[in-house]
């Protein structure tokens, strides 16, 4: 018998960011973002990558085709059904709020002109906006599975949930795997301690997959935040530390630094004092409160930058060697 290729349907779309933005730094971003490893192609100015919608497993590539000042980007999306009107607007809102490209960057910047330490993040990752994680419920999960366990050990778990729970779509002859709506984790409850070899892992892997399943995420993006972080941490498995996860890597909620992570106190030493010492969180605060809305992403382009600097340095100093 030979080989059966199944004819996909496609639709194409235009997306236009809010100026700036730079699609090459979330490419960047997106090649190297371990907890996703395997589950997308990046190459020069694309990536393609799939999702679950409403049951249906849809491959989608986008593109550059623009600028950071003129941006505008393009993707085509494929399923082997019919794409109805609804599952478009969910697509194509799914690309996106992944890619934050309806964030505001200008209104950052300008609160940042008047902070000389922060100057140099933005130099450098001028037009970078945050990529998610592709759904909140993924997240979420992601954020049960690294619970106290090494990286590579989590990952592994999540691939193997992706690999008997998730879609598949091929699309160009490569094969593209997605993370599982909530109803496929609860239709699988009996494989997860199969899956996630950790009896606790599993049963937190459960409470959230019924959570998300009762929940809208237009309301989990929207309502106050004090409302969506309380609904969260309700979740069991989900502490304190990990709705805070969620709330910004998985719904952009930007507004609020609910917690102060150690690391952050470090790089904010590092780089509004030149000290390698921890300041106190309230320090942190003064400096944070300065941003309004814009917390979050104060918080975000310190932390990559400290990130990178620490990477150059490290560098500079085997090259002196």
């Amino acid at each position: 018998m030979g080989v059966v290729f199944l004819s996909l349907y496609s639709f194409n779309a235009t997306l236009n960011p809010v100026v700036p933005f730079d699609f090459s730094k979330s490419l960047e971003f997106l090649s190297d973002f371990s907890p996703t490893q395997n589950e997308q192609e990046v190459k020069l100015g694309a990536f393609t990558k799939a999702v679950q919608i409403e049951g249906k497993t849809v491959a989608f590539e986008v593109t550059d085709k623009g600028t950071i000042e003129d941006p505008k980007l393009e993707f085509t999306a494929y399923s082997e059904a019919k794409f109805a009107d609804k599952v478009k607007e969910i697509v194509t809102d799914r690309i996106s709020f992944f890619l934050s490209l309806q964030d505001n960057l200008k209104e950052f910047y300008e609160i940042a002109q008047k902070d000389e330490f922060i100057q140099p993040a933005i130099k450098k990752f001028y037009g970078h906006k945050q990529v998610k994680f592709l759904t909140p419920f993924e997240i979420a999960c992601w954020a049960i599975l690294a619970q106290r366990i090494p990286m590579a050990v989590a990952r592994k778990m999540k691939e193997n949930i992706v690999s008997k729970v998730g879609g598949q779509i091929k699309v160009k002859g490569i094969e593209y795997r997605s993370f599982p709506e909530p109803s496929n984790l609860i239709a699988a409850a009996n494989e997860l301690p199969m899956l996630v070899p950790n009896k606790r892992k599993a049963e937190y892997l459960s409470s959230v997959a019924e959570a998300f399943s009762e929940v809208e995420e237009q309301w989990l993006r929207v309502a106050p935040y004090d409302e969506v972080h309380g609904w969260l941490t309700d979740i069991k498995g989900i502490g304190d530390w990990s709705a805070n996860f969620v709330m910004i890597r998985g719904l952009g909620r930007m507004e609020e630094l609910s917690n102060i992570e150690p690391q952050l106190a470090l790089d904010v030493a590092r780089i509004y004092a030149g000290k390698h010492d921890q300041i106190s969180n309230e320090e942190v605060c003064q400096i944070a409160e300065k941003y309004g809305k814009w917390k979050g992403y104060w918080a975000y382009y310190l932390r990559i930058y400290a990130e990178f600097a620490y990477v150059f340095d490290k560098g500079k100093a085997r090259l002196m060697k």
